[in-house]
């Protein structure tokens, strides 16, 4: 299998992951199956198709090849029906979570690299490729985007952990190798602020005291 077909399926299976975590996220929010699909669709293509219209790369990827819509689509309704009768663990969608920023993060900056933008924008572009699309999700559900979360675990900064250990690495490393070296930086930094507790540091004026999340809402 040569590098661009392995990108490609790689791209498959990204968009199937983050489909299932945005039709895992409607649990409790009485959605029906076409909410469902909606937050799906945009959980999984929603990154790539910030970084095409920001990198001004058209059309944009699902447009052309929409191999990548039905796929998200046929993944979520089989988490839908799938849902309906069998419990998964919370931990499940995490891991899904974690594998899929792991995987759209470095075909996002594989893609800003190939079109030769300075390094700075290829790790945003990893980064928005990543998140942006599960910022989408939170924000449908009524949810604090978990990268703006203090209460949450690292998440932004892994994909750009990823996404520079990429960056430095280009062209010394062989390619397969260096992405597949990079999305497992993502992946287990991710596991390991989830089930380390990994957050960073809150931004604190000296004197003040710190409050709750509770006590912050009440002022």
């Amino acid at each position: 299998m040569d590098y661009s077909t392995l990108i490609y399926w790689a791209e498959l299976v990204g968009v199937a992951v983050f489909a299932i975590t945005g039709a895992l996220a409607a649990q409790g929010k009485r959605m029906d199956i076409l909410g469902v699909v909606v937050l799906a669709i945009v959980t999984a293509l929603g990154g790539g198709t910030i970084r095409d219209i920001t990198l001004n790369a058209h059309p944009v990827g699902w447009v052309v090849n929409n191999t990548y819509l039905w796929t998200a689509i046929i993944s979520a309704v089989v988490a839908f029906l799938t849902c309906r009768y069998f419990l998964y663990p919370r931990r499940t969608m995490l891991v899904l979570d974690a594998a899929g920023l792991a995987l759209f993060a470095i075909l996002g900056a594989e893609k800003a690299m190939g079109l030769g933008v300075a390094p700075v924008i290829i790790v945003m572009m990893a980064c928005i490729t990543g998140c942006a699309g599960g910022m989408i999700r939170d924000i449908l559900t009524r949810e604090i985007p978990l990268i703006l979360h203090r209460d949450g675990e690292l998440y932004a900064t892994c994909a750009i952990l990823g996404a520079i250990f990429y960056v430095v690495f280009h062209g010394v490393i062989d390619e397969r190798l260096l992405a597949i070296s990079a999305m497992l930086i993502i992946f287990f930094s991710r596991l390991a602020a989830v089930f380390g507790n990994l957050c960073l540091p809150e931004f604190i004026v000296t004197g003040h005291k710190l409050e709750s999340p509770e006590e912050a809402r009440d002022r």
